[in-house]
């Protein structure tokens, strides 16, 4: 959908104060704006096996569809083995690994997604439910070493349904 404004001619001849006006157009502008895609920033933190490096929630009130996700690691982990799962999950504190199955984050800094890096149970797209829902997270758990020095972001690009 593109938004197509109203010539001067015909919005002036529209009933309704100004203030009405302006506010059916910008409504119109809002309703395009939330049909694109959305991209979320979360910052990727350092630590333990088995400890989370992320979790990020849909903010959404309606189901979203993950497109796509990237995970940039600026800093590696420097404990050999160190791997990181993402995906799909209930909870903050849930692991999933339906979108990037154990992405080496200890031997290189990397920019990988789930996409070209997905490993062996990855998926290009995965559904998440609203806010609050039964499966509304995706998180990113560090696996085998600990990665301490980790660091970096991962973008979560959706559309909502």
């Amino acid at each position: 959908m593109t938004y197509s404004a109203i010539n001067a001619g015909n919005f002036r001849s529209r009933s309704g104060s100004l203030s009405e006006k302006l506010g059916s157009e910008f409504a119109k502008i809002e309703t395009e704006l939330e049909s694109r895609v959305k991209v979320a920033k979360v910052a990727l933190k350092g630590g333990n096996a088995n400890t989370f490096a992320f979790a990020w929630q849909n903010p959404e009130s309606t189901a979203i569809i993950v497109q796509r996700v990237v995970v940039d690691v600026t800093t590696k982990s420097a404990t050999a083995g160190a791997l990181l799962d993402v995906g799909p999950a209930a909870s903050a504190t849930t692991a999933g690994d339906k979108l990037i199955d154990g992405l080496d984050i200890a031997t290189k800094v990397i920019c990988a997604d789930n996409i070209t890096n997905k490993g062996d149970n990855g998926a290009s797209l995965c559904r998440l439910d609203k806010s609050g829902g039964t499966t509304a997270f995706i998180t990113g758990k560090i696996l085998i070493a600990n990665a301490a020095a980790l660091a970096g972001n991962v973008y979560i690009e959706y559309v909502k349904v």
